[in-house]
């Protein structure tokens, strides 16, 4: 008898089959990184202070405007940035992080909300248009929606265009943030990625906002990105250099 095929399923293709859900050991591992993560974050809050080392004007200008940007950092400095960027929900700025639609995500969705900080709901990684139609809604509802330029996955500093086209279509300015913590751990990572120490100082160097004109193709948007890179190597330089 020959086999019965589902309809439903497109010819050629397996059905996905569904991951087991987690041991007790794997979700107690997991709840207790999560509460760890959200810990860590409170106390780099209460112990590090922010030092501005470059470009406070383009700064004052940005909040003084009232309108949102499109922040941009790398992925290695992704503490320090996000917590400056964290620093001007009290000075009017609306800050929002991109978040996967994962369990996880749903814990940080929330540790979030208990910063004041915005979730947008989406994976750059998995669904791509889904989640550059969803920051592009946040933009229009005055959401700064940070960007990391060579994240998730890399390769690192090396910047992609997703910031580029999200700056086109929401008409919102490109925000690079340079930023270095003064003492801090280095993890070994795809990107080396900074882990900082309390009691350290966040050294941020701002860039001069850039509006995004018409992209005709596909190579004006790399073009572009590629000039961010540049940038925001330059920027990170200074902020690492400068004196805590």
């Amino acid at each position: 008898m020959a086999a019965q095929t589902d309809p439903s399923q497109p010819a050629g293709k397996k059905t996905p089959r569904k991951r087991p859900p987690p041991s007790l050991g794997q979700r107690v591992l997991r709840t207790v990184s999560q509460w760890g993560m959200a810990g860590y974050i409170w106390l780099l809050r209460l112990t590090c202070r922010i030092k501005i080392v470059e470009g406070r004007q383009h700064l004052e200008d940005s909040l003084a405007r009232g309108t949102p940007v499109v922040p941009c950092a790398w992925h290695q400095r992704l503490v320090p940035s996000g917590l400056f960027l964290r620093s001007l929900v009290d000075r009017g700025m609306n800050v929002g992080f991109l978040i996967s639609p994962s369990r996880e995500g749903e814990f940080m969705s929330r540790v979030a909300h208990n910063h004041r900080v915005v979730p947008i709901r989406g994976s750059s990684s998995r669904t791509g248009k889904e989640a550059m139609q969803a920051l592009t809604e946040a933009v229009a509802e005055g959401i700064s929606p940070m960007m990391y330029g060579d994240g998730p996955r890399g390769p690192a500093r090396v910047f992609k265009t997703g910031a580029v086209i999200l700056a086109r279509r929401s008409g919102a300015p490109l925000f690079l943030v340079g930023a270095a913590a003064s003492r801090y751990w280095q993890v070994k990572s795809w990107d080396t990625f900074h882990v900082p120490k309390p009691f350290c100082c966040f050294k941020i160097a701002v860039g001069e906002p850039w509006l995004i004109g018409t992209l005709h193709d596909k190579q004006d948007a790399e073009d572009i990105a590629e000039e961010l890179g540049h940038r925001l190597d330059a920027l990170c330089e200074i902020a690492q250099d400068a004196n805590p």
